[in-house]
């Protein structure tokens, strides 16, 4: 479905995660549990160009407040380089998104709240940045996506952002392959996959608790093997938190051989990537590139009159922020950690993601040329 805004097989992981879980209950329910109080940079006064501020930002979204240990694969400089891709595009060129991660697998809707409101930041700053956005995700997380896009505001409208759902690989015919040919070769000049599964060794997508996901997903993998085929040069941006999504096996050996990453190996996702953005919580990290990108465009040309400027034209609110993952909630989206319908984000408060946002504004408002 394309539309212009105006039973889960259980592997032997997580059997062997749900044994380890009687004696060390936090590993199978608390994997994405903030092992300490987030803290605000409550306070900017020193001037920062343009690269200072990225790479605060990028600072500020990989200090590992999900307690999993991603601050030790956080490649520094991979914000930059994604924003300045991103910023340096043509315009009228289309910026595709992968979203959607189902982790929720015995629920209707099985989507998370993370996910969908960092892909939005993204399509924002496309938009701003006078790019096309299009967001392709699954069927299953399609009616999530729509409420969410129905907080959006104006930005939204006249054909700059698109999503298109696609139904689960075994459900494709000749059909779903022209479609996401289509998209690959004719609407594609930069990919970001943000918080998207990605297949572990053995082809399969896995949840952090080693539960299959294949039942629910649609191979939009595929789109970045058709789109490099057409445009080797084309870049694919990746954004992640845990392991098991698509663009982190840029960071493999290193997820495999850490102690502090609680992720089996045999969930860590293979497909590696351009630029790979590591952050606590994957929407941070969708939040931090609209961020970057919006500084990237106004260090080169000025435009935004200043950085502050351009990057509220990039990066929604917070109270934008809140009414799209009411939005979401309101559709069935559930936090993946804790399984609920609220408005919480991978075990963490509403607050606190609304807090790193704002320090996304907040490190702009020093920023100069």
């Amino acid at each position: 479905m394309s539309t212009s805004f105006s039973s889960a097989g259980v592997s032997p992981v997580s059997l062997l995660l749900f044994l380890a879980s009687a004696m060390f209950p936090r590993l199978l329910f608390g994997l994405k549990q903030p092992s300490f109080k987030p803290t605000r940079y409550v306070s900017y006064t020193k001037r920062l160009d343009v690269e200072q501020a990225i790479n605060t930002m990028e600072e500020r979204i990989g200090r590992g407040e999900g307690g999993r240990g991603i601050e030790s694969i956080v490649l520094p400089g991979s914000l930059s380089a994604a924003a300045s891709a991103l910023s340096s595009l043509p315009p009228n060129s289309t910026v595709v998104i992968l979203s959607g991660f189902p982790c929720c697998v015995d629920r209707s809707p099985p989507s998370e709240t993370d996910g969908p409101p960092g892909a939005f930041s993204v399509a924002r700053a496309a938009v701003a940045l006078g790019l096309k956005a299009l967001i392709l995700t699954d069927e299953c997380n399609e009616e999530v996506f729509m409420s969410g896009a129905a907080a959006l505001g104006g930005w939204a409208g006249g054909g700059r952002l698109q999503l298109e759902s696609f139904p689960p690989e075994s459900d494709w015919g000749d059909e779903e392959a022209r479609r996401l040919i289509d998209v690959a070769s004719n609407r594609c000049d930069h990919i970001v996959a943000i918080e998207r599964p990605g297949r572990a060794r053995d082809g399969s997508c896995y949840t952090m608790r080693g539960i299959r996901m294949d039942h629910l997903l649609a191979p939009l993998d595929k789109v970045i093997d058709v789109a490099k085929e057409e445009n080797p040069r084309l870049q694919v941006t990746a954004i992640g938190d845990g392991g098991n999504e698509l663009g982190m096996g840029k960071v493999y050996d290193d997820i495999v051989a850490s102690e502090a990453i609680l992720m089996p190996d045999e969930c860590v996702a293979v497909r590696s990537c351009d630029n790979l953005i590591v952050a606590s919580v994957s929407n941070w990290g969708g939040f931090a590139l609209a961020a970057a990108a919006g500084l990237a465009r106004y260090g080169r040309t000025g435009e935004g009159g200043t950085a502050r400027g351009m990057v509220e034209r990039c990066l929604q609110s917070r109270e934008e922020e809140t009414r799209i993952l009411a939005n979401c909630v309101e559709a069935g989206c559930r936090d993946g950690v804790s399984g609920k319908m609220e408005s919480t984000v991978d075990g963490m408060s509403l607050e606190t993601s609304l807090d790193c946002l704002e320090d996304m504004h907040d490190i702009s408002k020093v920023c100069v040329r």
